[in-house]
């Protein structure tokens, strides 16, 4: 994960617990639907920290 805020890292650790409960219980749909969202919002993140400028 590219960002260091805790507050990010957080939610997508409760973000991916209730994508895990999804595929133990056998919700394969959603859980695919999450996980491409997970996926999408954890490179978005990346992209944005990677060009936002360090010289504040």
């Amino acid at each position: 994960m590219s960002s260091s805020s805790k507050t990010f890292s957080l939610i997508m650790l409760v973000f991916y617990a209730i994508l895990l409960y999804f595929v133990f219980a056998n919700k394969n749909m959603i859980a695919m639907y999450m996980m491409a969202i997970g996926m999408f919002v954890d490179a978005l993140v990346g992209f944005i920290c990677t060009f936002r400028s360090k010289t504040k």
